[in-house]
């Protein structure tokens, strides 16, 4: 029947092929049941109007590439901008859904009409007057059997509650609809959505993760553990593990319903602390994308965001830059000026990249016999004056840890010699009078090093 195929493509989020179905039922000559005779003019109308918006897009909710062959295109229109004609087409629709609900609701509903379930349910989307997952004429339907089911059938719902103002009301941001606010509009939609991400945080992740058959050689340290401890200046390595069981959805089951509800912080931070390094790995190169796209990447709410939710990605990028670290100093250092725009942060995590991995010659390259510093990795990212602010800052990190060593050949990579010298002068003040086989090797040390220092000052 056309019936059922028409929701799958409603389901499918497919209006052309929506389009092209309603046109083979209506040029077949096949008229021994009785479906086309239940196809109204507006639900053609509808159907017809939504696939002139979708026009060659895979979908009508966003555009598409069409498998790399042409490069994204914007959308001048979508279903939350939708036209006059439009909303008289769902105002009709969604009069013949109240009538089949009547209809399902009395005993007329016979069984010689196998597709009133699907015809209530096109009725409904297509309307918009009422989710098909809450309609109480659709329970016993099945057509909403899964989470997936649910979410689709909320969201859909959701962005045909845009009335004709949402085309004069701009979209806060492309981190969330309508920012929350506005009247009219989009703030019902905005509402909606915001409903349904309530919803999904109070279910939790155990109502997603329904899953127990977890491999319990899995282990994981938990990624806030990680992060908080990179941001303390150690590795993720050195996190305490917290030794929780990675579900087999490696945290997607619980982080995909938070990503469709725009609860984007709670969707990485969790992606990042259920899914063990490698979903660390996916939440910090998912966060990167979505700041580099121009998403905000925090929770949709009807009030402001939290200001706290601003410092997940850095913090997810420096954790995950910090398990690289002990592998590729390099790698780990083209993670961090991801956050090119983050200023301090990001030259407080190069400092501590250096003094961790001791990779200096990596790096900060090395001194030349005529006593230039060779590029080296930060060359690549900074400029010679903003290389030799970083080093000499940590150098001085260096010598308020108590690494005169580190600080030493710092200073030397940053050409401030004056500093250097300043430092092997109260370094060998303290080892003067060495009275032990340990201070004597300190004093020769700093000789050593002040020797050199003084060659290479010269030259």
């Amino acid at each position: 029947g056309v019936w059922p195929r028409l929701f799958y493509c409603l389901r499918c989020g497919d209006l052309v092929a929506a389009k092209s179905i309603l046109q083979q039922f209506g040029n077949s000559t096949n008229t021994s049941n009785d479906d086309t005779s239940h196809m109204d003019p507006s639900v053609s109308n509808i159907i017809s109007q939504l696939a002139k918006l979708q026009q060659t897009q895979e979908s009508i909710f966003g555009d598409s590439t069409n498998s790399n062959t042409r490069p994204a295109q914007p959308l001048q229109h979508s279903l939350l901008h939708p036209s006059p004609t439009m909303m008289q087409a769902r105002r009709s629709v969604a009069d013949l859904y109240e009538r089949a609900k009547t209809r399902s609701q009395s005993s007329e509903m016979s069984m010689d009409e196998p597709f009133l379930y699907y015809r209530t349910a096109c009725l409904a989307m297509l309307g918009g007057a009422e989710s098909i997952s809450e309609a109480s004429t659709l329970v016993k339907s099945g057509l909403v059997k899964t989470v997936e089911d649910y979410l689709y059938a909320s969201l859909w719902h959701a962005v045909h509650l845009a009335d004709g103002a949402s085309s004069s009301t701009v979209i806060g941001g492309a981190g969330g609809i309508g920012g929350g606010g506005g009247g009219g509009g989009l703030r019902k939609v905005s509402e909606a959505v915001a409903r349904l991400s309530v919803l999904v945080n109070q279910w939790g992740p155990s109502y997603f993760e329904q899953d127990d058959t977890v491999n319990t050689n899995d282990m994981y340290t938990g990624a806030s553990d990680a992060v908080a401890y990179a941001a303390q200046g150690g590795t993720v390595g050195g996190a305490t593990p917290s030794h929780n069981k990675v579900p087999s959805s490696g945290g997607w089951a619980f982080a995909l319903p938070l990503l469709a509800t725009q609860q984007y912080a709670m969707a990485l931070a969790y992606l990042a602390e259920a899914g063990g390094g490698l979903g660390l790995l996916q939440a910090a190169h998912l966060g990167v994308v979505m700041d580099v796209a121009g998403l905000s990447i925090g929770d949709f709410t009807l009030v402001e965001r939290s200001v706290s939710q601003q410092t997940l990605l850095p913090m997810l990028v420096a954790s995950y830059s910090a398990s690289l670290q002990g592998v590729d100093a390099g790698a780990a250092l083209k993670y961090l000026v991801l956050l090119s725009d983050k200023g301090k942060f990001v030259k407080e995590q190069v400092q501590r990249l250096l003094l961790e991995t001791h990779q200096f010659e990596t790096l900060a390259g090395a001194i030349q016999p005529d006593g230039s510093r060779s590029n080296a990795a930060l060359d690549a990212y900074f400029s010679k004056k903003q290389v030799s602010t970083i080093l000499v800052d940590a150098a001085n990190h260096a010598i308020r840890v108590g690494k005169p060593a580190d600080a030493a050949e710092l200073l030397v990579l940053s050409g401030r010699f004056g500093a250097l010298f300043e430092l092997m002068n109260r370094e060998l003040a303290s080892y003067l009078n060495a009275s032990t086989p340990e201070d004597f090797e300190k004093r020769q040390w700093v000789l050593l090093k002040f020797h050199e220092s003084t060659i290479s000052f010269h030259v």
